[in-house]
């Protein structure tokens, strides 16, 4: 028999029916099961309603990767240029910790751009190109993680602070993108410059 079950029939079958956005969030919220401190495991997180949880656990793996995978890097690779019009892998990382800064800044603060602070003290990393070139260098390792870990602690303390309800809201005037789907936007931008800097940690001099 064929199913002509419609838009609106499919939500209600998922319970959504006639719930307001308000209701279904307390619902959520009121689930009090995560998927624990396992990296590999996305889902709901301890300290945060579950889709802003998931969310969490979306950006740490991404960012776990980062470093798990190109744990071995030296300064001089961070540096290296793979050609005079390429970023180097250094820079790319510092792009993807003020990617998170600048999302930041538009949804937590109600901002069109960075902060006068945040655009002075990021706005290099994320335009990138010759400036970038010139100024992100002679940094281990460790500096760009223990950057990440201060980025990565300021947006979980500032998602903590929200429910799943402002997640799945915040339009905006120019953009059609509600919080959730700028928070993805986070998520694969780490994902897109993850495999770039791959490509270019595996064509590295020997």
């Amino acid at each position: 028999m064929k199913n002509n079950l419609s838009r609106s029939d499919f939500a209600i079958s998922l319970g959504m029916g006639s719930l307001s956005t308000a209701v279904l969030s307390n619902a959520i919220i009121n689930d009090k099961s995560t998927v624990g401190d396992n990296i590999n495991h996305i889902g709901p997180q301890k300290g945060f309603t579950p889709h802003v949880g998931t969310l969490v656990s979306m950006l740490d793996w991404v960012r776990d990767t980062i470093f798990k995978y190109h744990s071995k890097l030296t300064m001089e690779q961070l540096d290296h240029l793979h050609d005079k019009d390429s970023n180097t892998i250094g820079s790319l990382i510092m792009h993807l910790a003020d990617t998170e800064v600048i999302y930041q800044d538009i949804t937590f603060e109600n901002l069109d751009d960075f902060s006068p602070a945040n655009k002075e003290k990021w706005g290099v990393a994320m335009d990138l190109g010759e400036k970038a070139r010139k100024e992100i260098k002679g940094n281990p390792l460790s500096y760009y993680k223990d950057m990440y870990e201060e980025v990565r602690k300021q947006t979980n303390e500032g998602l903590s602070k929200r429910d799943d309800q402002w997640l799945l809201s915040g339009e905006t005037k120019e953009w059609d993108w509600n919080n959730y789907c700028k928070w993805f936007h986070v998520v694969e931008h780490y994902a897109n410059h993850r495999g770039q800097i791959t490509w270019q940690s595996r064509r590295l001099p020997k």
